[in-house]
């Protein structure tokens, strides 16, 4: 399988709580070599308004670019992401006529603190084109360190 090297598996990720729907993995061998690790964090069956909250693992404190790669499909949704309360950017559009990986998509930076912190993923609504499926795809989730 492909890793992406020093990345953090969607898949792999602890889940804290969710308001709806199906958190699982997801093998994505069927859509080709783009996604880490031959899989995804595949969250089915929820509404807009749902919340998933993930652990986000820290390993030391320092100032980070935070990168994700994300999933993109004709019955996804339209997700806002937000870290320990604060949300990371405007939300994301995850509608495409076809299964694709998305490459990275920077998330912004945050001082954060070594420990667990809360990624939370929220479903807003879905692209007026999308089979309103309102799905939502995590490959990977990636921390550079600012120098």
């Amino acid at each position: 399988a492909r890793k992406v090297p020093g990345v953090i598996e969607g898949e792999q990720m602890k889940i804290l709580g969710k308001t709806g729907g199906n958190p699982h993995e997801q093998d994505t061998t069927g859509w080709g070599e783009k996604w880490s690790n031959d899989a995804q964090l595949w969250w089915t069956g929820a509404k807009p308004g749902d919340r998933l909250e993930l652990v986000l693992p820290v390993a030391k404190a320092a100032d980070y670019q935070l990168l994700a790669q994300f999933t993109k499909a004709v019955d996804y949704g339209i997700v806002q992401l937000s870290l320990d309360g604060e949300k990371l950017g405007q939300p994301i559009d995850l509608f495409h006529n076809g299964v694709i990986a998305t490459g990275e998509i920077d998330l912004g930076t945050r001082a954060l603190s070594a420990g667990e912190h809360k990624l939370a993923v929220e479903i807003t609504g879905a692209n007026p084109k999308a089979v309103k499926s309102f799905m939502f795809g995590l490959d990977y989730m990636k921390l550079v360190e600012m120098k």
